[in-house]
């Protein structure tokens, strides 16, 4: 009796790898239905006419598998795979209805201290798997450029590492396998990413970005309650602070339509214009057997990003870092006046999270990795401190009033010196904003009849 070939089962790893699971079952019971075993490619006679059509079977399901630089259907499924291996978790009624109470307190008390209007959309609790649920397109959205470019550089690195028996196997659609496998592999380190997300998010825009479109609000409980573990403030304080900025933030992005898609095209610019070290993805790829990509998966994204981004780069990252603070600014400021009334740990608190965000929290961290980006805002102190000054030197309306164009907003060098953007007295702040604003629509206005007065600013004392 023969010895078994330890590298049969390698050809059902293979299709499993590029095809996905579900989509490689169906081919391999395909195969099989038809008298064709897969595990036996590496022993069948190349030229024969079984090989040829079982050849075939296998590139008609290539030509069919998700087109894209993800296969965001493998991403899904290692996500939900990697948070339901413990256990899939469940919410209670009193889950929800303590999430939605504390949403409901969380914007009275906002009500005091901003003068943006409650968003009044859907209050909810989630599990992480619904975190997942409501993310993961805008998710899609921020990550898939820079999977494109990855996809690119390791498709051109490739064909060079691939036997030359295989490529003979696969011949026109060598190229297609290849794609699909690094869709495969990118689905499944995105899916991993996707998960570490859910896993650390306690709401739906905690990281500072708006993973969800819509004015929808969410608790997360259980992440929640795992943070709060090592806290010494109680856990109703800790939800009820993590209220408060999650509906700061859903305030914040509803009034000002412009920042949510200021926020992601951003990010998309960052990851479309992404440099890719070609030496460190050969180097890699010298390491990977490719007839079994189930090697595929270990490959380290974080070392193919070139550390010299590009001076557009410079710029761009510049601007997210400051846009990211000036959020994480007010939100922390606004928090922390709509708190310090009412929990006693609110100023342990607002410490515990300037700091998270300041150092690049676990979720930050994930993401951050994933793009080849540092998703941390560098001046969280400075920018809470000049939404501050900008209240003591105005009111609610005249500090609100700056979300209502990115021009307006303080830049990097401005949080710097925050007296000399606002002013010195009171006044200067209203004249401020008169200027910049003439300055943002002077061209629009340009030789046309003006439609009707301009409406007045807010008063600023």
């Amino acid at each position: 009796m023969s010895e078994p070939n330890p590298r049969d089962d390698q050809w059902k790893d293979m299709l499993r790898a590029v095809l996905g699971d579900q989509a490689a079952d169906e081919v391999i019971a395909s195969m099989e239905a038809q008298g064709f075993d897969p595990a036996a490619l590496s022993r069948m006679n190349l030229s024969g006419p079984d090989f040829s059509a079982l050849m075939g079977q296998l590139r008609s399901m290539l030509a069919g598998a998700p087109g894209g630089p993800v296969n965001w259907q493998i991403a899904e499924q290692v996500a939900r795979q990697s948070l339901t291996r413990d256990g899939v978790a469940t919410l209670t009624n009193s889950d929800v209805a303590s999430a939605q109470s504390h949403l409901e307190l969380a914007n009275m008390w906002l009500n005091e201290v901003t003068a943006f209007d409650p968003t009044y959309g859907p209050a909810q609790a989630w599990t992480r798997l619904d975190w997942i649920a409501h993310a993961q397109s805008t998710f899609r959205r921020m990550t898939e450029p820079v999977a494109k470019n990855l996809t690119a550089a390791f498709t051109r690195a490739m064909p060079e590492q691939m036997p030359e028996e295989m490529k003979g196997m696969l011949g026109d659609q060598a190229g297609v396998f290849m794609e699909q496998m690094m869709a495969t592999m990118t689905g499944m380190q995105f899916g991993a990413a996707l998960a570490e997300l859910a896993r650390q998010s306690f709401g739906s825009t905690d990281t500072g970005l708006p993973f969800v479109e819509g004015h929808t609000t969410a608790l997360v409980p259980a992440n929640i309650a795992a943070f709060a573990e090592d806290l010494e403030a109680p856990l109703d304080e800790v939800v009820l602070y993590v209220a408060v900025r999650e509906q700061a933030h859903a305030r914040l992005f509803a009034s000002s339509a412009w920042l949510r898609a200021y926020l992601l095209d951003t990010i998309e610019a960052w990851a479309r214009d992404i440099n890719i070290d070609m030496a460190a993805v050969e180097e890699q790829l010298r390491s990977v057997d490719m007839s079994n990509p189930q090697d595929m998966p270990e490959i380290d994204l974080t070392d193919v990003f070139n550390p010299a981004p590009t001076e557009s780069q410079e710029a761009t990252l510049t601007q997210l870092e400051t846009i990211l603070a000036l959020i994480e600014g007010w939100v922390s400021e606004v928090t922390s006046l709509a708190t310090v009334g009412h929990l006693p740990h609110a100023a342990a608190l607002q410490e515990m999270f300037t700091r998270r965000r300041a150092t690049g929290g676990p979720a930050e961290v994930t993401f951050g990795n994933l793009v080849g980006l540092e998703m941390r805002p560098k001046k969280v102190r400075e920018a809470a401190e000049f939404w501050k000054m900008a209240l003591e030197k105005g009111n609610q309306d005249s500090r609100e009033y700056l979300w209502s164009h990115p021009d307006l907003l303080p830049d990097s060098d401005d949080l710097d010196k925050p007296e000399r953007f606002l002013g010195d007295d009171t006044s200067d702040l209203g004249a401020e904003i008169d200027d910049l604003l003439a300055d943002i629509f002077a061209d629009d206005e340009a030789g046309e009849d003006p439609a009707g007065p301009e409406e007045p600013l807010p008063p600023t004392q």
